[in-house]
C-alpha cells in the first residue's frame, strides 16, 4: 500500500469519525435525561425522531405532494440556473482574459454587480418576469454569474506566459494555443469556481424559493417552519446539505476524469 493510499484511507477514517463525533453530539443533546432532555424538542428534535420523520415524508409527501417531487422542482431550479451561468459566464471569462478590451467593456459591470445582495432584487425580478420558474432561475444566475466569470477570466490570466511562447516559437496558431494550453491550463481554476458556485446556487435556492410557489425542498422547510414542524424543517436542511455535497463530489469526479494532463502543473 503506498504512502498516498494510506492517507487516503486515513483521511476517510477521520471524516467518519468526525460525522460520528457530531452525530452523537445531537444525540446527547436531544436524549432524555431525568425527564427532560439537554434542548427540548420543539428547537431540535432527537435524530430518530427526524429520521421517522424523513420516512414519513417518503411515504406521505408534504402538502399533497411527494418528497421526490419536491426534490425534483428544486433540483430543476438549480440545473436550470446553474447549466445556464457555466455555459455563458465560464466562455465570456476566457473572452475576458484573451483580450484587454473586451475585459474592459465587461468587467466594471461584473463587478459593480457581485457584491450586490442577490435577495434584494426578488421584488424586481417578480416585476420584470413575474412569479413563475424564470424569475427562481434568473436570481440563481445573477448570483454564480460573477464568481464564474471572474475566476475564468482570472485563471486565463493566471497562464504561464512561457508556455504561450513556446507554442507561438513552434508556430502555433492562436486557435491552437487556446485549445492545447490557455484552456487546460485555466481548468483547474474553473472547476474550483464551479465547486464554490454548487454551494453558492444550493444556498440561493432558499431565496428562489422564496418567491409565490408550492414546491420544493427549501419551501417546505420554510413552510414548515410556519407550523413549528421542526423535525420537516431540519429532514429539508439536510436534504439541502446532502445536495450540495453530492454534487460536489459530482463536480469533483470530473475534474479527476477531465483535469488529467498539464493544467494541473505549475
Amino acid at each position: 500500500m503506498t504512502p498516498g493510499t494510506t492517507n487516503a484511507a486515513r483521511a476517510r477514517w477521520i471524516n467518519l469519525a468526525s460525522f460520528g463525533a457530531l452525530l452523537l453530539l445531537w444525540w446527547v443533546l436531544t436524549a432524555p435525561i431525568g425527564e427532560k432532555p439537554i434542548v427540548p424538542a420543539l428547537f431540535l428534535p432527537s435524530p430518530g425522531s427526524v429520521a421517522d420523520t424523513f420516512v414519513t415524508l417518503m411515504k406521505n409527501g408534504y402538502q399533497g405532494k411527494s418528497l421526490a417531487h419536491h426534490l425534483g422542482i428544486s433540483l430543476f431550479r438549480f440545473g436550470v440556473g446553474f447549466a445556464l451561468t457555466v455555459l455563458v459566464a465560464v466562455p465570456l471569462g476566457l473572452w475576458m482574459g484573451m483580450n484587454e478590451t473586451v475585459k474592459a467593456v465587461l468587467d466594471p459591470p461584473i463587478e459593480i454587480t457581485r457584491p450586490m445582495p442577490k435577495l434584494a432584487l426578488l421584488p424586481l425580478l417578480i416585476i420584470w418576469f413575474g412569479i413563475g420558474e424564470v424569475s427562481k432561475v434568473v436570481i440563481i444566475v445573477l448570483a454564480l454569474f460573477p464568481i464564474l466569470s471572474i475566476s475564468a477570466m482570472q485563471a486565463v490570466r493566471g497562464v504561464g506566459r512561457r508556455k504561450i511562447q513556446a507554442a507561438l516559437a513552434l508556430g502555433a496558431s492562436r486557435t491552437m494555443i487556446f485549445r492545447r494550453v490557455i484552456f487546460p491550463a485555466s481548468l483547474p481554476g474553473i472547476f474550483t469556481s464551479i465547486r464554490v458556485s454548487i454551494g453558492l446556487g444550493v444556498t440561493m435556492l432558499v431565496g428562489a424559493e422564496m418567491i409565490a410557489t408550492t414546491a420544493g425542498i427549501a419551501w417546505m422547510a420554510m413552510s414548515a417552519s410556519d407550523f413549528l414542524l421542526t423535525n420537516v424543517v431540519i429532514v429539508g436542511a439536510l436534504i439541502m446539505a446532502l445536495l450540495g455535497y453530492v454534487l460536489d463530489l459530482i463536480a469533483r469526479a470530473i475534474e479527476n476524469r477531465v483535469v488529467h494532463w498539464g493544467g494541473k502543473e505549475g
